[in-house]
């Protein structure tokens, strides 16, 4: 008897199992359609983001370049050159990439701007990658005296984006400093160098 109330005890404990809610298709799919709409929302500030972060450190890396081609013109004494190259190619070459795929600073004996023989490369760069667009004016060898005959700027655009507001250049005068652009009449677009006008992408 006393095995047949526990036995009856024990059951009586036992509560049938709830039926778990779960999410039905539609459900599911209106969920799927705000992520979808979120996701499409947030894509172009953040490949904006990604793009200015881009320029600004390719713009850094550039600049420190400049400055040591410019170092190393004074000190050894002697004319050196910076130009755009795929780096990824070999041999190394002037012209042979955009500057978003890198470039090199080179000793260059008769100051032609290209690497040839007995040139002396003294640093390699890798470039800022497909996001961002670098054009260059004029040519950049510095002299003896760490000067150059001509001014020269580079422009960096988002790639493909017509929108100047996030392009931005470095400009190189003739006694071979190195400047940044500043939105000088606070309309939202910096000011190219040598015109004072607004920086404009293609």
């Amino acid at each position: 008897m006393i095995v047949v109330n526990q036995k009856k005890k024990y059951f009586s404990m036992c509560k049938p199992l709830k039926s778990i809610a779960g999410f039905s298709l539609i459900e599911l799919m209106v969920v799927l359609s705000i992520a979808a709409i979120l996701l499409m929302v947030s894509m172009p500030s953040f490949v904006d983001s990604s793009a200015k972060g881009k320029i600004r450190a390719g713009i850094n890396e550039l600049a420190t370049d400049l400055a040591f081609a410019r170092s190393t013109a004074v000190t050894r004494p002697a004319n050196v050159s910076i130009c755009a190259s795929d780096i990824s190619v070999t041999p190394r070459a002037c012209g042979n990439g955009a500057w978003n795929e890198g470039w090199l600073v080179f000793v260059d004996v008769d100051g032609d701007g290209v690497i040839d023989t007995g040139d002396e490369l003294v640093r390699i760069t890798e470039g800022m990658g497909n996001m961002v667009a670098v054009s260059l004016d004029n040519a950049v060898t510095f002299n003896k005296k760490g000067q150059k005959s001509n001014v020269s700027e580079f422009k960096f655009c988002n790639a493909g984006d017509k929108d100047a507001h996030f392009a931005r250049a470095l400009l190189v005068n003739i006694g071979g400093l190195v400047r940044r652009s500043r939105d000088t009449d606070d309309d939202g677009i910096h000011n190219t160098g040598e015109t004072g006008g607004n920086l404009s992408c293609p």
